[in-house]
């Protein structure tokens, strides 16, 4: 059947979730290319980061993003950097880099995930195999394609938590019982010095949940925001991938 795979990135490392559509798996990498060489005989990697960088406009897969959750949500979904600005060395040098691209500003948030933008940048450069299998998603769309096109709440509290493993339980009914297993085995249990899911990360795991889910629904059949994406200057796809439920 093949593995499906969906990767977030949290706070201190990659957290990996795995499903056979029987058996999940947990865990924390240091980088992506761990992540590659683990998990490269997967049917998708899915990671909720930019792949397909803008040059001198906005990317409109990220315009469709927000116009998908409508306006409650769409903050969730940052204007991802021009390439310019995430090959900038500092804050200054990328916002102004930016700025002479696109007319825009830079937000911390985007600033502070550009490390991660490039190694994923740097590896589908390099690895033509894991172009083919590592896509860029986002936990929002997903959760949203899953509540049958309805945006949910804030993932931020406990509230938000039950929300979200109720939708995706809609979808695959061992997500509950995964969940509070993972969050026993890795964030309860766990001694302090092992690489583990920190406690104010249990979001990204639902997300990585979401985002696997994704991947074996779709199973490399995905649908794409927009519907014909254009590449950007190094050949990578400006797109969003989803299923459609």
């Amino acid at each position: 059947m093949g593995s499906y795979v969906g990767v977030d990135w949290a706070s201190r490392g990659w957290l990996v979730v795995e499903t056979d559509g029987h058996e999940w798996t947990a865990r924390m990498h240091p980088s992506i290319h761990s992540v590659w060489v683990t998990h490269r005989d997967a049917n998708s990697i899915l990671v909720d980061i930019p792949i397909g960088l803008p040059e001198d406009r906005r990317r409109e897969c990220d315009r469709e993003a927000k116009e998908f959750l409508g306006s409650e949500r769409a903050r969730s979904v940052f204007w991802t950097p021009c390439r310019a600005a995430v090959e900038a060395d500092t804050y200054d040098q990328a916002a102004e880099a930016n700025e002479a691209c696109r007319g825009d500003g830079l937000s911390s948030q985007a600033w502070g995930l550009i490390p991660r933008i490039q190694e994923v940048d740097r590896l589908l450069r390099d690895d033509e195999n894991a172009r083919e299998t590592i896509l860029e998603s986002h936990p929002e769309v997903c959760f949203t394609t899953f509540n049958e096109g309805n945006p949910l709440n804030s993932k931020h509290g406990r509230a938000g938590e039950d929300e979200r493993v109720a939708c995706l339980e809609q979808v695959d009914d061992s997500v509950r019982e995964t969940f509070e297993s993972f969050v026993s085995a890795y964030i309860e249990d766990q001694p302090p010095w092992a690489r583990r899911i920190g406690t104010s990360n249990r979001d990204d795991l639902l997300d990585a949940m979401a985002l696997a889910l994704t991947a074996k629904l779709g199973d490399t059949n995905f649908e794409t925001l927009p519907d014909d994406p254009p590449v950007d200057q190094k050949d990578l796809p400006l797109q969003i991938v989803y299923t459609d439920m």
